[in-house]
């Protein structure tokens, strides 16, 4: 009776080492798929935010752009007034003889 106790116990004691061994080979394996979902995901991710860090760049850019071309712009014109102005003062004195 004893024997037969020892035996049993050593049974189920293999068909636990078995067991822990399957768990711990299941475990591995799915600890393996995640690390590689994980890396799909942040890879997603990381282009995901470089483009969408691109996007604002550029419309930031653009948003300067137009805003110092506007800048330009106005500053260009108030030049040409006066230019004109200076242009027109010439050419009266010269049409007119004076200096």
């Amino acid at each position: 009776m004893i024997s037969e106790a020892e035996e049993k116990a050593s049974e189920i004691k293999a068909e636990a080492y078995a067991k822990a061994s399957d768990i711990s080979l299941k475990a591995e394996e799915r600890a393996s798929d995640i690390e590689r979902l994980a890396e799909a995901d942040c890879k997603a991710l990381r282009e995901k935010t470089l483009k969408e860090a691109e996007e604002e760049a550029k419309r930031r850019y653009d948003n300067e752009i137009t805003v110092n071309r506007a800048t330009a712009s106005k500053y260009c014109a108030d030049r040409l007034k006066n230019t004109d102005k200076i242009v027109n003062e010439i050419v009266r004195r010269i049409k007119s003889g004076s200096r």
